[in-house]
């Protein structure tokens, strides 16, 4: 889990911060709001190799950036509890943190975070001398950051709402403000004056010496380098850098920062180079859908925007030289000043309806949870069904095996709508959408004998209403099957909401828990994948009064709906067909059968529903065990390789499976005994 949190953490919160031909993982161009990319320098590709052959002022950015990323990414999946010997730091619970408040919640565990990100990124130092020691001195200065820029939230918990109880806990900040944060640090960067002496000698105390004697006068969170920066207006092959040739500047416009209306003149004119200006159609989605299942399917818009670059001046050759004009500084910024995001008119080729981008950028984040959230519904449905006869096949998410209102269907759509459900509640929580966050409605309500509502509890109910509005859309008829899937996708919404957990903290003087605050929590999606799979087993059958339904009367055929599902309660699952048979191949319905499927027969860890799947699968089906042995080959001894790779021996080994195989001289599945239903 380690090696790929970190190298997560370094490729998206690292060097895509400042690289502008690679948006970030959350969909943003963060170089802009960070101002690298008004820079002649914007922290290019070259950044992960032969930049870092210099010790320049970028070089502590991108070590610090990159640090602070890995610290940030360990830090958030800690308290997330995506790793299982980590969680949220308790350390201080109960404790007086200040006048009228004590430490409650969940702070994020930064000290873990910190601990493991030395264990990867400061194990690629291993030199003595003074590139490693800068090198070495950025990466704490990024990790520093981190803890600078956390905040303290709290929450006032009382009779009426009055404020005389007060827990508070450390949160991370958005990334954004950690970015700004070194921004900063990267304009008041210090060059490091080194005894060359000592250092020239050889001998490593002296050069020891040098370097203690040099970082004395540093503070740990401040930014140092070695060597003086090149000159990034002109290109230079050797370095990576190609110049400000060809870069985008801005000229103006009311949504922009000072920092970046003076752009042109910092890229273009102080290199020798000229403005121009295109005009260019840009193609973008808009209106996306969600379309079953699990894809989200977006209509075409085009826009005609102006932009600016930076270009050679009529008859030049090549920019002009750092040396042969006014050397400028780079200016301060401010890292508390926000940028303001444009607002640009998207035009659908289609139907001509305007989408400010505010508004598509919304909607294509509640997108994209849907599918992720639809996709984990699936992958969860195959986990709960591995070792069934039907087994979740690709085919169920298709309309060919959706045609019957099956017990299996019931069970795809409840757990593709909590999945969706489950994922746009997370993703509110986390604060990864802008209109949505904590559910706070509670906060400060007696929620029983010795208890109060405080925290930050999961917003279901956001969760909840954007599920329907994407998932139960897709239903528009008004016929039994469509009353049945929505049924079924109500269903699922309620088993996340009825596998809630609720949380609570003890608080007072000497850890006594004379004051409770609780907070409610999602759980563990595979709890209810649990949850789904037992009431899938217990789904009933729907008897719908087939003489109403035939008559074609639209009232009638309502009716009859209505009176059938008087009796269902809205959490249990229901079907109108019954299953087909599994055992057997049905191309029509994208059934494979059980005949090649592995089974398991014994190990340590294994359920009785696992241990009796080869009965299961291949007996009671009319097959045999075959054991075979198969050659595995897997990642081993992975480490983490500066800058952003993990890097894998293959190891092999040999294991044994079991797999289901037609009898000998059997066809088919004709010897099939003791059939036992659709299992």
């Amino acid at each position: 889990w380690g090696l790929t949190t970190t190298s997560f953490g370094f490729l998206s919160l690292g060097t895509h911060i400042c690289n502008t031909s690679k948006p970030a993982s959350f969909g943003l161009q963060l170089l802009w709001d960070l101002c690298i990319s008004c820079l002649p320098w914007s922290c290019p590709c070259a950044v992960t190799c032969s930049v870092c052959q210099l010790a320049t002022r970028e070089t502590s950015f991108v070590h610090a950036i990159s640090a602070a990323g890995v610290m940030y990414t360990l830090t958030k999946n800690c308290s997330m509890g995506d790793f299982d010997n980590c969680g949220c730091d308790d350390s201080r619970i109960g404790q007086t943190g200040g006048k009228g408040w004590i430490w409650g919640g969940c702070s994020d565990n930064v000290a873990f975070g910190e601990k493991i990100s030395k264990q990867f990124v400061d194990a690629l130092e291993g030199g003595q001398d003074s590139r490693a020691a800068v090198n070495l001195h950025n990466n704490e200065a990024g990790r520093l950051a981190i803890k600078a820029t956390m905040r303290r939230a709290c929450k006032c918990h009382g009779v009426s709402g009055s404020c005389s109880i007060q827990t508070c806990w450390m949160q991370l900040a958005d990334f954004r403000e950690v970015g700004n944060y070194l921004k900063v640090k990267h304009e008041n960067a210090k060059k490091l004056e080194m005894d060359k002496k000592p250092a020239r000698a050889g001998n490593s105390a002296d050069n020891r010496g040098a370097i203690a004697h040099a970082f004395r006068s540093i503070a740990p969170t401040e930014l140092i380098y070695l060597e003086d920066s090149p000159d990034y207006c002109v290109k230079n092959q050797s370095l990576g850098y190609q110049g400000t040739e060809g870069r985008e500047c801005l000229k103006g416009g009311k949504n922009t920062s000072q920092w970046e209306r003076k752009s042109c003149r910092r890229l273009c004119y102080e290199c020798g180079l000229r403005v121009v200006e295109k005009r260019i159609e840009v193609v973008s989605s808009c209106n996306c859908k969600f379309h079953w299942c699990c894809t989200v399917k977006c209509d075409k818009c085009t826009q005609v925007v102006t932009k600016y670059y930076c270009a050679r001046k009529d008859g030049g050759r090549k920019p002009h030289n750092k040396t042969k004009r006014r050397h400028r500084k780079y200016k301060t910024l401010d890292y508390t000043d926000k940028l303001r995001k444009r607002s640009t008119t998207y035009v659908n080729v289609n139907r001509a309806k305007p989408m400010t981008v505010p508004l598509l950028q919304a909607y294509l984040t509640y997108a994209r949870s849907v599918q992720v959230g639809a996709q984990s519904g699936i992958e969860e449905c195959k986990h709960q069904f591995a070792w069934d006869r039907w087994n979740c096949p690709d085919s169920a998410t298709q309309l060919r095996g959706l045609k019957q209102a099956t017990r299996e269907t019931s069970f795809v759509h409840a757990i593709s709508a909590a999945g969706v459900m489950y994922t746009l509640t997370r993703n509110c929580s986390l604060g990864d959408l802008d209109n949505c966050g904590c559910d706070v409605s509670k906060n400060g309500k007696i929620g029983g004998q010795g208890w109060l509502w405080g925290g930050c509890s999961d917003n279901v109910d956001f969760g909840d209403r954007i599920s329907k509005q994407y998932v139960d859309a897709q239903e528009t008829g008004q016929d039994s099957r469509a009353a049945v899937n929505l049924h079924n996708n109500e269903a699922g919404r309620l088993a996340v909401k009825a596998t809630m957990r609720r949380i609570c903290r003890c608080h007072g003087m000497s850890e006594s828990c004379s004051v409770q605050t609780c907070w409610t929590q999602l759980s563990d999606f595979r709890e209810i994948g649990n949850y789904l799979k037992l009431k899938h087993s217990q789904a009933q059958k729907l008897d719908i009064e087939k003489k109403r339904m035939r008559a074609g009367n639209s009232a009638d055929n309502r009716g009859a709906i209505v009176d059938a599902f008087g009796s269902v309660a809205p959490t249990e699952l229901i079907y109108l067909d019954d299953s087909p048979d599994y055992c057997r191949r049905n191309t029509s319905l994208g059934l494979y059968g059980t005949e090649g499927r592995e089974c398991v027969q014994h190990g340590e860890g294994l359920t009785q529903w696992e241990r009796r799947s080869c009965r299961r699968l291949c007996h009671d089906c009319g097959l045999r065990v075959e054991e075979r042995r198969t050659e595995v080959v897997s990642s081993c001894n992975c480490k983490f390789h500066w800058c952003c790779t993990v890097n894998c021996d293959d190891c092999s080994r040999v294991i044994v499976k079991h797999v289901c195989a037609r009898r000998d001289g059997a066809e088919g599945h004709g010897l099939r005994r003791g059939h036992r239903g659709p299992k």
